[in-house]
């Protein structure tokens, strides 16, 4: 048993320096991960806002008369902006890594 906790003991360990790793690349400026994951993200919510607005269930029920309506129209945005950011990163990368 006393092994089992040795080894769990490591495991944790290794999670949590891997973790500070990625946190402190995360937080560089012009860190390929940072790009990358920014990237991810960005496309995430781009179609999870187009899932929202197509989804029968809402965050607002539309039979209220405007709020209804409202979160959708938000929805739309925050994916249009979201897809624009994400494309403009990705142009900004692509002309980094030409150079």
């Amino acid at each position: 048993m006393e092994a089992f906790w040795g080894f769990l003991k490591i495991l944790f360990i290794g999670f949590f320096a891997l973790l500070i790793i990625t946190v402190i690349l995360l937080s560089l400026p012009k860190s390929r991960l940072r790009s990358f994951a920014l990237e991810i993200i960005g496309w995430f919510t781009t179609a999870a806002s187009a899932v929202s607005v197509f989804s029968p269930i809402d965050l607002i029920p539309d039979f209220i008369p405007v709020a209804g309506q409202l979160d959708d129209v938000a929805m739309i945005v925050v994916g249009s902006c979201s897809d624009i950011f994400t494309y403009m990163m990705r142009r900004q990368r692509k002309k980094l890594e030409d150079y």
